[in-house]
């Protein structure tokens, strides 16, 4: 992760009077894209701010502006940090969904509700988290996507059916549905972030090779505001 900082005297003389904040987050974030990386959070004034709270601070004056930070990473080393969190998680979440299952058929679904109710929450978030990764993955990568929207559909389908197994109270479906297809969609879930995770991890390289030293919107950005690598 790269860590920038410019002083507000700078932001001053840089811009014209009368610009915000918001103008220097749109070029920052503007400059970053032309090499793929992405800010990561701002710090204003010594203050980190969250991206809910940014939009608070997108009027404000650049004569407020003591000091300016941020921080920024590549694009495709976020994603293969969150792919790599995933595939590291797919084999314990098979079997505790296969545990699960078992449950259902010789324990009844009483005993193993709390656990289902956890089990239908790490799907839905996993769904979340596909459809993230499939905003931001690169045009190389674009090729796998309807394989990545077939199997999302698929899971919310197979989601709909454990939740509608729950409300009939047909445990003998729902344990089927749990043993079979859950664990099915989490195999094929293994099988195609992995094969993203080898293309982002070839684009990595490339990129790496053939990375622009430019400097940012102002050259004390990547001189000597620049506080780490």
């Amino acid at each position: 992760m790269d860590r920038f900082k410019i002083t507000g005297d700078k932001l001053a003389g840089f811009y014209d009077d009368g610009t915000k904040l918001m103008q220097v987050f749109k070029d920052i974030e503007l400059d970053l894209k032309a090499t793929n990386q992405v800010v990561c959070q701002y710090i204003i004034n010594g203050k980190e701010i969250s991206e809910i709270d940014e939009t608070s601070y997108q009027d404000m004056s650049l004569s407020e502006v003591q000091t300016l930070e941020y921080l920024s990473e590549n694009l495709n080393e976020l994603l293969i940090d969150v792919l790599e969190g995933w595939l590291d998680a797919f084999p314990e979440m098979i079997g505790h969904t296969e545990k699960i299952s078992s449950q259902i058929r010789f324990d009844g679904v009483q005993k193993s509700f709390k656990n289902i109710q956890v089990l239908l929450e790490n799907y839905e978030y996993l769904i979340s988290s596909i459809i993230s990764i499939k905003s931001l993955v690169g045009n190389s990568a674009a090729a796998g996507l309807a394989m990545l929207f077939e199997a999302e559909e698929k899971t919310k389908v197979t989601l709909s059916e454990a939740i509608t197994a729950i409300e009939k109270k047909d445990f003998v479906c729902l344990a089927d549905i749990v043993e079979y297809e859950l664990i099915t969609s989490l195999q094929i879930w293994e099988k195609l972030l992995s094969d993203l995770l080898i293309v982002l991890k070839g684009e990595k390289s490339v990129e790496h090779l053939s990375r622009n030293n430019g400097l940012k919107i102002i050259s004390n950005f990547s001189s000597g505001g620049r506080l780490a690598n």
